[in-house]
Formats: C-alpha cells, structure tokens, sequence
C-alpha cells in the first residue's frame, strides 16, 4: 500500500523530507520505514534523498540535530537574557516549554525511540541535552547566590528540582487523553513555589 504523499507547503524540498520522515518514523517506527516510503510520501525521488541526506540514517540524524538545535538556540537566548536570575530562569523554563510544545510531534518520536521498544534507529546521545539543562540551571542558581538573590543552597540540588518540575510539565504534554494537568500557567505557579523556598 502506499503512503499519501505529504502536502508540499513549503516548497522546501529538504523540509518535505524531513516532514515525511517524522510522519512514517512517529507511524510505522525507525527500523520499519523503508527509503522507498519515504520518498513516496514526500513526492521526491531516492536520488533527491541522497543527495539531501545521503541514506535513511542521516535524514533521521537531521530530523533530531535540527529539533535539537532549536531547543538549545532557544536555552541559550533565555540563559543570557537581560533580567534577575528569577527573571531568566522563568525565561529559560517558559521558552522550552514553549518549543517543546510547537515542536510536540518530534518530541514524541523521540520519547517513542529513547524510551520505547528498540526501534535500530540511530544513537543519540540524549542524556547530553539533559546535562547541559542542568549545567545552564546550575550556572543560574550559583549567579543568584553570587548576586545574593537565593540564599546559599547547593546549585546541583536547586538545578535539579528546577529541572524537574521542567521536564514533568514537558511529559505532561505528550499525554494521549487531551487533558494536559501541567500546562505553562502550572509550571510558572510550581517555579513560584520553589523560588520561596531558595529566595534570600
């Protein structure tokens, strides 16, 4: 049977691939997706794909760099912003979710890959993204001791309850049932929680 190809919007022939990869890879999973689907569904040839990607491994690895580079751009631009330290981790935690809302069907692959069933699909070292996370919170709360914002607390522990409540609001997205308990609202009310017990 063969795939509907995906709708050109763009007119981006590297986007069209990358949107029928997320597609097939999120429906049928890595390992199940054939190069010849791929192309189908995005209206090229294999040709096309080569000589965007080179095989099936590499359209997947540009599919997660570029999720992966939004993400960071936006963590960088929120980890430098002019404001308080309080100020800048609400920024921080706010931008990221934000992304990972607008960019939900990609994360859902790759929760699906990195929590799922073996799915042969290419190694990504995501424990790496979640390092630097906690190396930019850390960094933030060590400055707002600095600056005599928080009052001294241990930086690990403070990066990671922030993290935490982070990364809970983000699974919380990913919930099939539509009824999303933790939405941005919620996560900026458990930050305001957590801010009274470090603030000076």
């Amino acid at each position: 049977m063969s795939t509907q190809p995906v709708p050109d919007t763009s007119g981006n022939v590297r986007q069209r691939l990358l949107d029928a990869a997320l597609q097939l890879f999120s429906t049928k999973g890595y390992a199940a997706t054939s190069v010849r689907e791929l192309v189908e569904a995005a209206g090229v040839t294999k040709p096309v794909l080569y000589y965007y990607f080179k095989n099936k491994e590499g359209l997947y690895l540009a599919l997660m760099g570029d999720a992966l580079g939004d993400f960071f751009q936006v963590a960088e631009q929120a980890r430098t912003a002019p404001g308080c330290v309080t100020e800048r981790i609400r920024g921080y935690c706010t931008a990221l979710l934000d992304i990972f809302v607008e960019r939900l069907p990609v994360a859902r692959l790759i929760y699906a890959i990195y929590y799922g069933p073996p799915q042969g699909a290419p190694h990504i070292d995501f424990e790496a993204s979640f390092s630097t996370m906690l190396a930019h919170m850390e960094q933030l709360v060590s400055e707002g001791i600095s600056t005599g914002e928080f009052r001294q607390v241990s930086p690990p522990d403070a990066a990671w309850a922030i993290v935490a409540l982070l990364n809970t609001t983000m699974e919380e997205q990913l919930t099939q049932t539509g009824q999303v308990r933790v939405d941005r609202s919620g996560l900026l009310r458990l930050l305001a929680l957590l801010f009274e017990g470090i603030r000076k």
